[in-house]
């Protein structure tokens, strides 16, 4: 085996150090690569996965789709892992990197927008000469390559090559496209990096299309490519994100982009377009009016019912009519046009035919929002300030990826630092769909010395996290903890009230560079922090994962609670309901292997390689006076637990001294 003592890769890489539960995730992903089999694995942090999933993989000969959980692992495979093992296999392979229709410039949008430059935002108008550069130059089109404009830019969203603004019929760029030659490169390659949000996105069109019309034996939709085995890394997001795209989304900002474009072309095309403008703009008006009846919640709240005698339900019924009168005078346009007509001459492109199809996928969108089975979806909005959306999820997901994906008779590897509760798998296969399937599991125990460079400390006397004193106590504790730390923590939130809490009290009382989630883009955040060894980042939600800061940048992390998910929360909600409703209890099945598992994900920041240490400060007393507490604690790495914070004070002068004296040897 290339991963065992001697092996090819042994010989190749000086320092390698074999690594038996690298070695027992390899042996046993080759077996289900031959069988072929679903394999589930939990892998712990170190243990170099990634090399166990991906040189099997090439050495079966098997065309693979690797999926990640987040673009910063899928730079890492294509740029770092993959290279790593061609270097040394010496085995001919090739691979590809595919992403979403948005992550590519569209060579058509782009001369338009040339000619033109509209910048919705102001500030957005000197990246121009940037994008100029970067479109005369691109060889992939991938905007994540342009140097000097952000990957979130707003302006990207003017030339990018979504599918509603697609019509390869009329377009003069097919074969210079971006998009499809990233498309081909994937269709000819023996592995393909992807990440889930393009999978179930792929999926999820390709259920909806049906048999025979998703692609090559209507295998993976429209994008990816047929595939002979599937790798789901960071697996415990998939449950997530396919309820995404197996729901609906529609938002406020969507409406607005839909009725400024109308606009926008009617005034290339002069008297043909005349009636549009106004129809825009009342379609703006009552979106605007809709979005904001659906209620002054933050974060994620209840959709109100849609019934005729609400409020929300009557301006989202005139919302319907006005998207439906827009459609039928884009349609009328498109028969006009089709006939002849004097019209027709006036239309600029082929801006009806996107247009339409946009505003009919809005008008259907919203449709299915409002009329959701309560019993197998749920219907809810978001708001954060002027950003407003209303969503349609599944309750459940497991009963469509067991009939949409687990059928396949291919090899399936999900793997993932947090899978398992208590050493037992059967909760992540029950989410995901695996019940019924016949998977071997594999758990491959952390190989760092957590008992000898870890330390998990619970402050004495912080009052309830439901007390009201919580968040200034918590400030206070966590403003001592980073005094022994001498920053270089990471401090995790439950909620974005407790980070805004956080983020009043700490700004300008640290002696240390403070960085905080929605200050600038995650990965700008992320960098930052890297690159200072002594700052401190605040964040919540996607922060609790994907984070891999290794070395004294991340020596402590700060937990302000248990992560439960709050029963307010709409989709949390409708999942607690259907458990009750079968008789089951919604604490124990659902929402405490939920927080178990997400403590997990938040203390797997600490350590990342042998040689760090750190400590994870929960300022939750649960952990310790509940009878739950004792899950959580069994569920994490063996260290030592502490409520005394002179050991915490203590451990990190035991280790800055260790350090120092490595630094005169």
């Amino acid at each position: 085996m290339s991963l065992s003592p001697g092996g090819p890769i042994a010989t190749a890489m000086p320092g390698f150090e074999s690594r038996p539960g690298q070695l027992r995730m390899a042996l046993a992903w080759a077996e289900a690569l031959e069988e072929p089999r679903v394999l589930v694995t939990e892998a712990a942090t170190g243990i170099g996965k990634t090399l166990a999933y991906l040189v099997p993989a090439i050495l079966s000969g098997r065309k693979t789709i690797v999926s990640t959980g987040t673009r910063t692992l899928q730079q890492q495979l294509m740029e770092n892992d993959i290279p790593l093992v061609r270097d040394i296999l010496q085995y001919p392979f090739s691979c590809a990197v595919l992403k979403g229709r948005g992550n590519y410039l569209c060579l058509r949008r782009w001369k338009r927008f040339r000619a033109e430059p509209l910048f919705e935002f102001a500030r957005e108008a000197g990246y121009f000469s940037a994008m100029r550069a970067f479109a005369e130059t691109t060889r992939t089109g991938d905007v994540s390559e342009c140097a000097g404009v952000p990957e979130d830019a707003r302006v990207w969203g003017e030339v990018n090559a979504r599918s509603e603004m697609c019509d390869a019929s009329t377009c003069g760029e097919t074969e210079r496209c971006h998009l499809a030659a990233a498309r081909r490169r994937a269709a000819d390659a023996d592995l393909v990096v992807v990440n889930h949000h393009l999978f179930f996105a792929d999926l999820a069109l390709r259920e909806r299309l049906g048999p025979g019309r998703g692609g090559e034996e209507g295998r993976f939709g429209e994008v990816l490519p047929r595939a002979d085995a599937v790798v789901f890394d960071e697996a415990h997001g998939i449950e997530e994100t396919a309820s995404v795209f197996f729901g609906v989304t529609v938002s406020l900002g969507r409406a607005r982009e839909l009725a400024r474009d109308v606009k926008r072309s009617a005034a290339k095309a002069g008297g043909g377009w005349d009636a549009l403008p106004p129809m825009a703009e009342r379609f703006r008006l009552v979106a605007e009016s809709a979005f904001d009846a659906v209620g002054d919640g933050e974060a994620r709240f209840a959709l109100p019912a849609p019934s005729a005698g609400t409020p929300f339900g009557q301006k989202a019924s005139s919302l319907l009519r006005a998207g439906e009168e827009l459609a039928l005078s884009l349609s009328d346009g498109v028969l006009h046009r089709e006939r002849g007509s004097d019209a027709a001459g006036t239309d600029p492109g082929s801006d009806r035919d996107p247009l339409l199809r946009r505003v009919r996928s809005f008008i259907d969108d919203l449709g299915s929002v409002l009329s959701s089975d309560s019993a197998s979806a749920v219907a809810w909005a978001e708001r954060h300030g002027a950003s407003v959306s209303l969503h349609r999820t599944p309750v459940e997901v497991s009963p469509i990826l067991s009939e949409a994906l687990w059928r396949e008779r291919i090899p399936y590897l999900l793997t993932s630092a947090t899978l398992s509760v208590s050493g037992d798998l059967s909760y992540f296969r029950d989410r995901v769909g695996l019940a019924r399937v016949d998977a071997r599991e594999l758990i491959v125990d952390n190989e760092f010395d957590f008992a000898g460079r870890a330390l998990f400390y619970v402050p004495q006397g912080l009052p309830d996290p439901s007390d009201s004193a919580f968040p200034a106590a918590a400030a206070a504790e966590t403003r001592e903890i980073l005094s022994f730390s001498g920053g270089g923590a990471l401090v995790l939130c439950t909620s974005y009230r407790m980070l805004s809490a956080l983020r009043e009290a700490l700004r300008g009382t640290l002696p240390h560079t403070l960085y905080v989630q929605g200050d600038a883009p995650r990965g700008h955040l992320l960098r930052a922090f890297r690159e200072g060894e002594d700052t401190v980042l605040i964040g919540t939600g996607t922060f609790w994962e994907g984070v891999d800061v290794p070395g004294a940048s991340l020596r402590c992390v700060v937990i302000d609670k248990l992560p439960f998910a709050s029963p307010s929360d709409p989709v949390t909600s409708a999942r607690i309901r259907v458990l009750r409703d079968r008789g089951a209890d919604p604490f124990m099945e659902y929402q405490l292997p939920e927080a178990v598992l997400s403590l997990r994900q938040g203390v797997g920041r600490l350590l990342r390689r042998g040689d760090d240490y750190g400590v994870v400060a929960l300022l939750d007393r649960r952990v310790t006076t509940r009878g739950y507490g004792e899950l959580f604690r069994s569920n994490l790495p063996p260290a030592r637990w502490t409520d005394d914070r002179a050991d915490v004070a203590a451990f990190f002068r035991r280790f800055r001294g260790e350090m120092k004296k490595e630094e005169k040897g």
